[in-house]
């Protein structure tokens, strides 16, 4: 018996129908990312603060975070700007500035982001900025680095304790944050190519929301891409796979199919005076060697 899918008189009109299925599936997909809380975070955003909060305490007494309070507060401004523009405008965000030439940006859980003064020197106007800050609160967004904090959680409890009981103490936070590797945990953790990748399409939309043109996260990647070469000029979080370069190609085919509106910002008088501020400051410390 001949089957009625293989039937020759009717092949071609089958393919036909699929090919129109694929195309409209491709055309009414949605343009941003839904990012999804894994079912084994059972965390609350009050507990995912508490343990950003743990792990930016360590950041700021180990690493060497710039006194500079006007650039600073340039840099929080257009962060918050940008997060409440997010899908988790609930979050206590905090932006601060690491004194590093290293072109590197990171977040830890909760809403708190560091971005390191060799970027702020990299960035050639605010939407670049804004763009590499929505990226990073797209991973704070997406819960990347706070899933991986509850499969370690999961990992290390009984087996017949299905569910988290009560609100995690300051001080259990602080164990919990100091038995996964403190606050390194964040700072050196790698993302993954699914990660970085739905971080760029949350942090595009999300510039585009606060009103930042997405080329600006597009021209920072590009000029990345000539640096993936120099791991001492580019830290893991930027040029981690898939490498710019690749993040560039999908960032433009993602907006030739959902055009920005036009008219959205480039540049600001502010980001200028900002660099000027960072051009008039002592040169950052050099990285001390290793014993």
């Amino acid at each position: 018996m001949t089957s009625t899918w293989f039937n020759p008189r009717i092949y071609p009109l089958r393919i036909s129908l699929l090919l129109f299925v694929l195309l409209m599936g491709l055309s009414l997909r949605a343009v941003e990312p839904t990012p999804t809380k894994a079912i084994y975070n059972v965390f609350s955003d009050d507990e995912e603060m508490a343990m950003g909060r743990k792990a930016a305490e360590e950041t700021d007494a180990k690493m060497p975070i710039l006194d500079a309070p006007l650039l600073t507060a340039y840099v929080n401004n257009l962060g918050q700007k940008v997060a409440q523009a997010s899908r988790r405008p609930q979050l206590a965000y905090s932006f601060k500035i690491v004194n590093t030439d290293v072109v590197n940006a990171f977040s830890l859980p909760g809403g708190f982001v560091y971005v390191n003064r060799g970027l702020l020197d990299f960035v050639e106007n605010e939407s670049e900025l804004a763009g590499v800050l929505a990226h990073e609160v797209g991973h704070i967004v997406a819960y990347h680095s706070m899933n991986d904090v509850a499969r370690r959680y999961w990992a290390d409890r009984a087996a017949y304790e299905i569910t988290k009981r009560g609100i995690i103490t300051d001080q259990q936070m602080t164990d919990l944050l100091k038995q996964y590797g403190g606050y390194l945990l964040f700072v050196d953790r790698k993302f993954s190519r699914d990660e970085e990748s739905e971080a760029d399409m949350l942090g595009m939309y999300n510039a585009i929301r606060a009103g930042y043109d997405p080329q600006g996260l597009i021209s920072a990647l590009a000029r990345l891409s000539k640096f993936t070469g120099n791991p001492s000029l580019v830290e893991a979080l930027l040029m981690n796979h898939p490498l710019p370069g690749e993040r560039v190609i999908a960032l433009r085919a993602e907006l030739a199919q959902n055009p920005a509106p036009k008219g959205l910002d480039q540049d600001s008088f502010a980001f200028k005076a900002a660099k000027l501020h960072l051009k008039a400051l002592p040169p950052a410390p050099q990285p001390k060697k290793e014993q």
